[in-house]
C-alpha cells in the first residue's frame, strides 16, 4: 500500500502536470513559463523543478509508463513469440482501447494539439522515441546474450519503435484535424498490420 507521503507527492506531481498541460493548451508551450505553472498549481517554482527538471517533462510526465509498457510487451511475450508480434499486439491494443473510448464520447486529452505546433515539443517527442528504442534494444540484446551495442538488435528496436511511433503520431494528427474518430482508428489498425508485415511477413 502506498504511504501518505508517497500519495501526497504523486498528487503534487499530477497537479503540476495538469496545470502545465492546461496552460500549454491555452497559450502555447513557448509562451508559458515555469512561474506560470507554479502559480496555477499553487506551488513554488522550486517545487516545480523538484518534480520536473524541464518544461517538456511536464507534458511528457507519463513517458516512463509508456516505455515500461513497451518493454513489458517484449520482455513478457509468450514463449516462441517474436518481438514483432509483441509490438503488433501492443499497437493493436492501444488503438482498440482508444476506439472504445472514442465510441463512448471520451475524447483524449489534447496532447497532440499542444505538441504539433511546437518545434521544441516535437523534437523532445522524437528524443523520447529514440530512448524507447534504446531500451528495447538492450532487452533484445540481453535475450540473445549479445553485447548491449549489438547493431542488429538496435536496428530491429528502432524499426519496431518507429512503426509504433508513426502509427501513433499519424493517427493523432488525423484526430486533431477533425477526421472521423472511428475511421481514424480503423485506418491505423490496418496501417499497423501492414507496417509490421514489412518487418515480419505473415506465413
Amino acid at each position: 500500500m502506498t504511504g501518505l507521503r508517497e500519495r501526497k507527492k504523486l498528487q503534487t506531481r499530477e497537479t503540476i502536470a495538469q496545470a502545465a498541460a492546461d496552460l500549454f493548451a491555452q497559450h502555447g508551450f513557448e509562451s508559458v513559463t515555469v512561474d506560470d505553472v507554479a502559480r496555477v498549481a499553487n506551488v513554488s517554482r522550486q517545487t516545480v523543478f523538484n518534480y520536473f527538471p524541464s518544461k517538456e517533462q511536464m507534458l511528457f510526465d507519463r513517458d516512463a509508463e509508456v516505455e515500461a509498457a513497451l518493454l513489458a510487451a517484449v520482455r513478457d511475450r509468450p514463449p516462441g513469440a517474436s518481438p514483432v508480434s509483441a509490438f503488433r499486439a501492443h499497437t493493436t491494443a492501444f488503438w482498440t482501447k482508444l476506439g472504445s473510448l472514442l465510441s463512448e464520447g471520451q475524447l483524449p486529452h489534447g496532447f497532440w494539439e499542444i505538441v504539433e505546433p511546437s518545434p521544441a515539443l516535437r523534437a523532445y517527442l522524437e528524443a523520447t522515441f529514440a530512448g524507447h528504442a534504446r531500451t528495447i534494444a538492450s532487452q533484445l540484446a540481453a535475450e540473445r546474450e549479445l553485447p548491449p551495442d549489438d547493431p542488429i538488435c538496435h536496428a530491429l528496436a528502432r524499426a519496431l519503435c518507429g512503426v509504433n511511433a508513426a502509427i501513433l503520431t499519424c493517427g493523432l494528427h488525423r484526430l486533431n484535424r477533425g477526421d472521423d474518430p472511428q475511421a481514424v482508428v480503423s485506418a491505423m489498425l490496418v496501417a499497423a498490420d501492414q507496417a509490421y508485415d514489412l518487418l515480419e511477413p505473415p506465413t
